[in-house]
């Protein structure tokens, strides 16, 4: 588990950003415009409005499906392109990182070093904030895009990984939050072990994505003392969405 407290002046305030499903293929093109109009030109667009907006001391969360690409070397230009972005970058896998599937987190972290942080079944801490990932899983899906996506031991495994994040991340941390790729409910919004994890363990923010903008049901806002963001890139207008500010 990582700290970056030393790191950042206490008396600046840093804006906590999400956004997910960038779904970048600068290698490998792969136009996002087929899903829509509104997918046209989407990296430019993103860059253009996290530049804008997003400071060097800021944090972004960047919760899954960030690149296309099927291997490490393919997904290098996509790193490079968020690494180039202002901000700390923590990032957790989706279900479309093959690249990522295909590597061990370390070896990956290793390669980009404090570019961005790499969450999987981890946590890290910024001034007090605690920040636990991992990339979830749902048992049912829209398409259900492979006949892994019913796995029930694949849904427990990465439950054990939240577990995990949770456990290791300090008593003394003012605010929980955590980032999944999958929500925490099925496809008719009834909620799953992922949501009893994050009320077991306090969670107080979930960040997630993969519900793209007219595409399945979403939850949002307070739900039973959690505050749940939606950062799927589509839904959020290709901008890092604000998730709260640090003091």
């Amino acid at each position: 588990m990582k700290d970056f407290s030393e790191n950042i002046a206490a008396e600046q305030t840093i804006t906590i950003y999400g956004i997910s499903d960038l779904h970048l293929s600068i290698s490998t093109p792969k136009p996002m415009d087929i899903f829509g109009a509104h997918w046209e030109n989407h990296a430019k667009r993103i860059a253009e409005a996290w530049d804008a907006k997003v400071k060097t001391s800021d944090i972004v969360l960047i919760a899954g499906d960030t690149s296309w690409a099927m291997k490490l070397n393919e997904a290098l230009p996509d790193i490079d392109y968020i690494i180039s972005r202002p901000g700390r970058k923590i990032m957790i896998r989706g279900n479309h990182d093959y690249w990522w599937g295909r590597e061990s987190t370390n070896k990956i972290q290793r390669m980009l070093g404090d570019g961005i942080t790499l969450l999987n079944g981890t946590s890290t801490t910024i001034n007090g904030i605690g920040i636990a990932g991992t990339r979830g899983w749902r048992l049912d899906d829209i398409g259900l895009e492979g006949p892994e996506h019913g796995d029930i031991r694949i849904f427990n495994r990465e439950i054990a990984y939240l577990r995990r994040a949770l456990e290791n991340m300090p008593d003394s941390v003012s605010t929980k939050i955590v980032m999944l790729h999958y929500p925490p409910f099925n496809l008719n919004l009834e909620s799953n072990e992922f949501r009893e994890v994050l009320e077991e363990f306090g969670a107080n923010i979930l960040v997630y994505g993969h519900v793209h903008k007219g595409i399945g049901s979403y939850l949002e806002g307070d739900i039973d003392g959690i505050e749940y963001h939606l950062v799927a890139a589509d839904h959020i207008g290709f901008q890092p969405k604000p998730i709260m500010k640090i003091t």
